[in-house]
């Protein structure tokens, strides 16, 4: 969210992820793109230069075109689904007449779905990030932090694939601050709790005062839930 020239955004890339670097200085912008293409990196990394906050909302944003297709097959597994039951129910009441091989493949199903209630999903490589990033990255220690609420209903869960992404947020705690000031904090511009967080002191930066980042991964609580209720 704050790349600067791309001190973290060039090391990414150069590991093969797909990096969205971006930074309101346009001069930091054109020398991240410069090192980038020093690194031959250019391909895996999309530089932006906005405001923070709108950067974020945009790269979670579902194209329209996107989320009528996403929609489409919603209604389609929900209509699937209907139908199964219905052809469930009707399968029990045609054991009662003897029809027993409808039973035995209705129970065979049934059972082989309840041995898989927890599947593991693998993430392709996708430039679609609306629908899966894995990292967020705020290495600007002085004011990230108010950046947090920007995630706030920020990805909407019907649209997302895999795991929910981890926020990595560079902050400053001095002296009369603690570990667990910051977390509430962060967790009221979240509306959310976060659970299991995690702190990497950096350094060091005045005798009462040392930078840390924050580790967390975002809260389903704050994500947008959307569930199709009418076929």
């Amino acid at each position: 969210m704050f790349a600067g020239i791309g001190p973290f955004a060039i090391p990414a890339a150069q590991k093969r992820c797909l990096v969205y670097a971006n930074d309101l200085n346009p001069d930091s912008v054109r020398y991240l793109k410069i090192n980038a293409d020093i690194n031959k990196v250019n391909n895996n990394i999309h530089a932006y230069n906005m405001d923070a906050r709108i950067f974020m909302s945009q790269l979670m944003t579902v194209p329209p075109g996107e989320s009528k297709l996403v929609d489409s097959s919603l209604v389609s597994s929900a209509k699937c689904s209907v139908q199964e039951n219905i052809n469930a129910n009707t399968e029990e009441r045609n054991s009662e007449n003897g029809d027993l091989k409808c039973v035995d493949a209705h129970v065979a199903v049934k059972t082989k779905g309840s041995k898989n209630k927890r599947i593991k999903t693998s993430v392709s490589f996708t430039n679609k990030s609306w629908e899966h990033i894995d990292h967020v990255i705020m290495n600007l220690p002085a004011s990230a932090l108010q950046f947090l609420d920007v995630f706030r209903g920020l990805v909407q869960r019907k649209y997302w694939k895999g795991s929910l992404p981890w926020i990595h947020c560079y902050c400053f705690i001095r002296a009369n601050e603690t570990q667990d000031s910051v977390v509430s904090e962060a967790e009221s511009l979240l509306n959310a709790k976060i659970h299991e967080p995690v702190f990497h002191r950096v350094r060091d930066v005045a005798p009462n005062k040392a930078m840390y980042c924050l580790s967390f991964q975002l809260p389903e609580e704050a994500c947008i839930n959307e569930e199709i209720t009418n076929f």
